[in-house]
């Protein structure tokens, strides 16, 4: 741009140089045309790199880089592998009498409250009587941790499992909640 005005500029200072020396009018046509031809000249440099690119090769376009793309699809929020029909306190409690002029009997109930923001607590309490005896075991937590539920398996993770492990498979009996686990089948009666 800068070879431009020096372009221009000597053009018309030859142009004032003649005006000088001739005594007659100023040639303004000469000035005005010879301005035109520096404003519009091309400089040497643009016509060479018009040049050596023709139309029919193919022009580079600039390298972008690719969009992340991420490794597995997102996880669905908690909220949606939880079945919310699992949320409350269940219970289920099995009852153990002897016959015959001793009586005795043992009772173990155990509880399972599923809350609705995902925590999981297990407690087994066991209490037993007869003629002579009497026992109250009191609370034991069996786990402690983390639930999801998907219409078919209850999931839990509580340390030391590495991540959710499929607990048990469930159903519904009505309003009881029937699971078949290594425990073997379980029915559980809503409490909460």
């Amino acid at each position: 741009m800068r070879s431009y005005f020096l372009f221009a500029a000597a053009l018309l200072l030859g142009a004032c140089s003649q005006k000088a020396a001739a005594p007659a009018e100023p040639d303004v046509s000469m000035i005005a045309e010879n301005a035109v031809v520096a404003e519009t000249a091309v400089p040497p440099a643009e016509t060479e790199l018009a040049a050596s690119v023709s139309p029919a090769e193919p022009v580079a376009a600039p390298v972008q880089p690719a969009p992340a793309v991420p490794a597995e699809p997102a996880a669905q929020p908690a909220e949606a592998q939880r079945d919310a029909r699992m949320a409350g306190i269940w219970v289920n409690e099995n009852i153990v009498n002897s016959g015959g002029s001793n009586f005795a009997s043992y009772t173990t109930v155990m509880t399972m409250e599923l809350h609705p923001d995902g925590r999981v607590v297990q407690y087994t309490e066991s209490i037993g009587g007869g003629g002579d005896w009497s026992y109250d075991g009191g609370r034991t937590i069996d786990f402690e941790g983390e639930w999801r539920a998907d219409g078919r398996t209850l999931s839990v993770y509580a340390a030391p499992l590495p991540g959710f492990t499929p607990a048990a498979t469930y159903s519904f009996s009505g309003e009881y909640l029937v699971t078949q686990s290594d425990m073997g089948r379980l029915i559980w009666q809503r409490r909460g």
